[in-house]
């Protein structure tokens, strides 16, 4: 089982096996060129950005567009069309600016249709009419093959798709053919993120039934730090063991900047209690990575000195 870091900032945290920089989010920022020894995210579609520029771009439903203004969804970013070819193109250009630098691995993430009923645009019709496919195959067809393309422009690094956590009506509300996306993509993100994460089963039981559905290694993105939410150490820890020991092939730890995740790491080792009880949770590979960071603050013990 891998364990990796998600981060809004290019650096990496040491005790894990790999890191992701975040170069360009939902918020349509983009940040500074990543070091080739990280592996980078972006966010396709989801582009405030983009959304505000160029408001031609934005999807559209018989319910409104798809921006956070729109209550009648739920959405925590605006976002751009799947069609549109200017966002298409800008998004490839960002991947092979990246990719030259000779990063392990890229990951996409926001890559599908907005939710159900999206997207209705003269355009959509027009190519969904062209296309003799229903509705719902069409708006497939565009996100596997805008993922395929995709790869074409990541010239050898690790590709890997991020899916919204609904494994159960992902295909009617965004277009996912989990199945496809699996045989292009070397492995799936999925976020689980929570404020609190006091009801480990709910995750647990998401795990399960994605290794049911999908063909590829399943790497679950967990939320140890945001603006407003800061789970506490106990809950996140339990999450991790429980959803490691219903098959999760990887666990991501997402933060803005590296501190909290280093502040995590400090409080899991220092609570007696806690380590005392890993060992009944049935996951061998937490219990793993706990030796492995106390490894880690052995030999450096003055690796929290930044963040006091």
């Amino acid at each position: 089982m891998k364990f990796g870091t998600w981060l809004y900032e290019p650096k990496k945290v040491e005790g894990f096996d790999l890191g992701f920089y975040r170069i360009k989010p939902e918020t349509g920022e983009i940040g500074p060129m990543p070091t080739p020894d990280l592996n980078v995210n972006f966010a396709v579609f989801g582009d405030n950005v983009m959304c505000n520029l160029h408001p031609e771009r934005v999807a559209v439903s018989k319910d409104g567009p798809a921006l956070r203004t729109n209550m009648k969804y739920n959405f925590r970013w605006d976002i751009t069309c799947p069609t549109n070819e200017e966002q298409r193109q800008y998004n490839f250009e960002l991947m092979e600016k990246v990719a030259d630098l000779g990063v392990p691995g890229i990951s996409l993430s926001a890559i599908h249709f907005a939710d159900h009923g999206f997207c209705v645009c003269d355009r959509c019709q027009k190519l969904w009419k062209e296309s003799g496919l229903n509705w719902l195959e069409w708006r497939a067809r565009v996100v596997t093959d805008f993922v395929r393309e995709a790869k074409k422009h990541v010239k050898g690094a690790t590709f890997s798709v991020g899916l919204l956590p609904d494994p159960l009506n992902g295909y009617e509300r965004f277009g996912f053919d989990f199945d496809k996306l699996c045989d292009i993509a070397d492995y799936i993100t999925i976020p689980h993120f929570d404020r609190t994460y006091a009801t480990p089963w709910y995750f647990e039981m998401l795990v399960r039934g994605w290794k049911k559905i999908l063909k590829k290694p399943l790497y679950v993105n967990l939320q140890v730090y945001s603006p407003g939410v800061l789970p506490h150490h106990r809950n996140l820890l339990v999450v991790m063991a429980r959803i490691a020991r219903a098959g999760a092939d990887g666990i991501f730890l997402l933060s803005h900047v590296t501190t909290p995740i280093m502040h995590f790491q400090r409080l899991v080792l220092g609570d007696k209690e806690l380590r005392r009880s890993i060992g009944n949770w049935g996951s061998k590979d937490i219990e793993n990575l706990m030796e492995r960071w106390d490894r880690l603050y052995a030999e450096r013990p003055n690796i929290m000195r930044d963040i006091y």
